[in-house]
This record gives C-alpha cells, structure tokens and sequence, in this order.
C-alpha cells in the first residue's frame, strides 16, 4: 500500500521524541475510551435492551445514548457513562496496570476484548459475570 501524504507528515512528526510520546498516550487514551464504550455496548446487547430502553432508564433522550455507544470521535462525559454501567447493573474498576503507567494500545484492546460480555440469550442481572470478574480481578 502506498504511503500518503498524511503518513509522510506522520512519519516526520514522529521522529521527535516529545511528539512521540503525546502520540503514544493519546493512543492509549483513545483506545481505553473506545474499549469502555464496546463494553458498555457489549453490556447493552447481552441484556437484549434497545438504546432507546436504556435512555429511559437514564432519564436522557435516545439521541444521547445512540451518540454514546456509536459516535466514533465522542468523548463520553464520565457521569453518563457511570449512569449507563448503572442502568445496565454493571460498575466500572479501577486496576492497576502492573508496575507500568498505562497500558499499550495493544494490551488495552486485549483487555477489552476478555472482559466484554459475550451476548447471550436470556441474560439476568449479570451477578455470576460481575462475581468472576471481581474473581478474576483478585487474582491479578
């Protein structure tokens, strides 16, 4: 594939050491959004509820949940996102990253590809998952 002219700037910008390293973590940044947002969408479909059921549940208009869980550039306030994990009988951790100060992007999808819930048919409240995952969560 050949490279444009973009990929050219890109490839010149990151040369710079200091530009490099705001590009890594803005990386990291972005893909640990995106993967909170796949799990919350992961959530949502499992429990078999429409993005218009889950905005009532939140008390927010449907175009505000529809935004959340498909706009590719958003950039989620974390009330709303505390409010859906909520309304979707989920709570959000904080784990640390094993010695290291953030995760690679790589790790990052990773993760969050291990604890997005597979949708199944005629999921509960979710209690057995949330129980292995604090299980699982421990172990670390």
């Amino acid at each position: 594939m050949e490279k444009t002219g973009f990929d050219h700037f890109l490839d010149d910008k990151l040369r710079d050491p200091a530009f490099q390293q705001e590009f890594e973590r803005s990386r990291v940044e972005i893909a640990a959004t995106d993967a909170l947002i796949r799990a919350l969408e992961g959530a949502r479909a499992a429990r078999g509820l429409s993005k218009a059921e889950l905005a009532r549940r939140i008390s927010a208009r449907p175009e505000v949940v529809r935004r959340l869980l498909t706009d590719l550039g958003g950039n989620p306030t974390m009330g709303t996102v505390l409010e859906v994990a909520t309304a979707l009988d989920c709570h959000l951790e904080l784990v640390p990253n094993r010695g290291r100060r953030s995760a690679s992007v790589a790790e990052a999808a990773r993760h969050a590809r291990a604890v997005t819930p597979a949708p199944t048919a005629g999921s509960g409240s979710g209690t057995p998952r949330r129980a292995v995952a604090r299980a699982r969560s421990r172990a670390r």
